[in-house]
C-alpha cells in the first residue's frame, strides 16, 4: 500500500477534500487503520506530522497536500503551497471559501478573482507537458478539474476537456496562439497542397529565361495582354514566397496567405472570366514522312474541319501555326496544371480547408479559456466562430483572434 493510495483515499473521504477541522485527520486514521498493519504509535506519527506537528525523534513521513488531487508535478504542488504561504489573511481566507468551487461558466464570470496570484505558476518540464500560465490558477478554482498532463487537453473535468492558452504580446495587436501537437501541419492539408502547387507551376515558371516569350506562342495574340497580367501576377506573389512555402516553417498572415489569396482571385479572373482559357493553343497537327516527323500548332476549328471532312474529296483551308518544339510542349503541359489547379479554379476553397483546419481543433474540447498578457489573471471563454488560422510558424498553423486583424485581411475574416 502507497502513501499516494493513502492520501487519495482519505481526501476522497473528506467533505472538502481537504483538511480543515480536526475530526478530518480523524479519518486519516481510520483510513490507516483499514489500509496498514501499522501500529498505534505510528499512526499517530502520521496523524501529527499531517497536522505539521513534528516529530523530532521519528523517521521522516511524506506529507500531504491538499492540491495532490490536481494531477500536477510535486514541483508544481511546492509552488503552489509556497504561494498561498505567502498570501495575507484575507486572501488566504477568499481562497479557502472559493477553492474549488466553481463551474467553468462561474469562475471566468467573477470566480478567478481569489486565485489571480496563482496565474503565473508554470511548470515547462517534459513531464508536466509545458503547462502554460493559467492552467495551475484553473485548476484550483473549478470543481473536479485535474491536469490531462501530456495525453489529453489542459483541463479535464467528468464532463470532457478544455484548452487553455495564454495570447498575445505585450504591445502588440493580434492575439494568436498555437494549437499544440493537433495543429502540426501535415501530408494531405492546405499547406501540402499549395507545396503542390509551388512544386508544379510557380518553380517551372520561375526557371524560365524570359517567362512571356515562353509561353506565349502557345497563346493567341490577341490574349498577349492578359499572359502579361497573369506573369505579372506569378512574379510579384508567388516566385517571392518560394522559400517560406517550400520549408513551410514560416509563411505570415499579410505577405503570405493574404497575398496568395488575393492573388489566386486576379488569376481566377483572367483565366476562368475571359477567353484566355481557350485561346491557349493544345491541338498540333503531326506530319511524318519517311523518316522525319513534325507536329505544328492548329486551332480547334481547324482540327474541326479536318476531322470533319477527312476522307472526302472536298479540300479545306486552315492556317498552320508555329512548329511544336520540346519547349512547346512543356509550356502546354504547365498551362494544362493551371487548369487543373483548385485554387485557380475556386480560390474559396483555401477558406474551406482553413475552416476544417480549425475545426478540427474545437470539436476535441468542449471549449477554449483564454487569458491575454495585458490582463493577467482574467480568464475569457471564446467560441470557435471568434478565431481564424491566420499563418505558419515553425511548421505549425497559428490561430488569431479575428477581431484583432483588419478587415482588409480578407482570408482571416471569411473564416466562419
Amino acid at each position: 500500500m502507497t502513501i499516494d493510495s493513502i492520501i487519495t483515499e482519505w481526501t476522497y473521504r473528506l467533505p472538502k477534500g481537504y483538511p480543515t477541522t480536526d475530526s478530518d485527520y480523524n479519518i486519516l486514521r481510520n483510513v490507516l487503520s483499514e489500509m496498514t498493519n501499522l501500529s498505534e504509535d505510528d499512526r499517530d506519527k502520521i496523524v501529527n506530522q499531517a497536522k505539521g506537528i513534528a516529530d523530532k525523534g521519528g523517521d521522516e513521513t511524506p506529507t500531504t497536500s491538499r492540491f495532490s488531487e490536481l494531477n500536477v508535478s510535486s514541483t508544481l504542488i511546492d509552488q503552489i503551497q509556497q504561494t498561498y504561504d505567502n498570501l495575507p489573511d484575507n486572501k488566504k481566507q477568499a481562497f479557502d471559501t472559493h477553492y474549488r468551487r466553481h463551474s467553468i461558466e462561474s469562475f471566468v464570470k467573477q470566480g478567478y478573482f481569489p486565485f489571480k496570484d496563482f496565474y503565473w505558476i508554470t511548470d515547462q518540464s517534459k513531464a508536466a507537458g509545458g503547462m502554460g500560465r493559467g492552467e495551475i490558477q484553473t485548476l484550483l478554482a473549478v470543481q473536479d478539474s485535474k491536469s490531462g498532463g501530456t495525453s489529453q487537453h489542459d483541463v479535464v473535468l467528468p464532463e470532457g476537456e478544455w484548452e487553455i492558452k495564454e495570447v498575445g504580446k505585450v504591445g502588440a495587436k493580434a492575439k494568436t496562439f498555437r494549437p499544440a501537437a493537433i495543429g502540426m501541419t501535415q501530408q494531405g492539408d492546405l499547406l501540402s497542397k499549395i507545396q503542390d502547387f509551388f512544386n508544379d507551376i510557380v518553380i517551372p515558371f520561375s526557371q524560365m529565361a524570359d517567362p512571356y516569350e515562353t509561353l506565349k506562342d502557345v497563346v493567341d495574340d490577341h490574349s498577349w495582354e492578359r499572359l502579361a497580367d497573369f506573369i505579372a501576377i506569378l512574379n510579384q506573389t508567388f516566385v517571392p514566397l518560394i522559400p517560406n512555402v517550400t520549408t513551410g516553417r514560416e509563411i505570415s498572415y499579410k505577405t503570405g496567405w493574404q497575398s496568395m489569396f488575393i492573388a489566386f482571385k486576379k488569376m481566377h479572373d483572367i483565366f476562368w472570366k475571359t477567353n484566355f482559357d481557350t485561346d491557349i493553343q493544345d491541338t498540333r497537327l503531326s506530319i511524318k514522312s519517311n523518316d522525319k516527323q513534325s507536329s505544328y500548332w492548329i486551332t480547334d476549328d481547324d482540327y474541326n474541319k479536318i476531322e470533319k471532312n477527312s476522307g472526302g474529296d472536298d479540300s479545306v483551308d486552315i492556317h498552320i501555326g508555329n512548329s511544336v518544339e520540346n519547349e512547346n510542349s512543356n509550356s502546354v503541359i504547365w498551362f494544362n496544371r493551371i487548369k487543373r489547379s483548385t485554387y485557380i479554379a475556386t480560390p474559396d476553397s483555401i477558406i474551406l480547408e482553413l475552416n476544417q483546419i480549425k475545426n478540427k481543433f474545437f470539436a476535441d474540447i468542449l471549449g477554449l479559456i483564454v487569458y491575454d498578457v495585458q490582463q493577467p489573471g482574467r480568464p475569457v471563454i471564446t467560441p470557435a466562430n471568434e478565431w481564424a488560422v491566420v499563418s505558419v510558424s515553425q511548421g505549425m498553423w497559428v490561430f488569431g483572434l479575428k477581431i484583432t486583424y483588419d478587415d482588409t485581411y480578407t482570408f482571416i475574416q471569411l473564416q466562419s
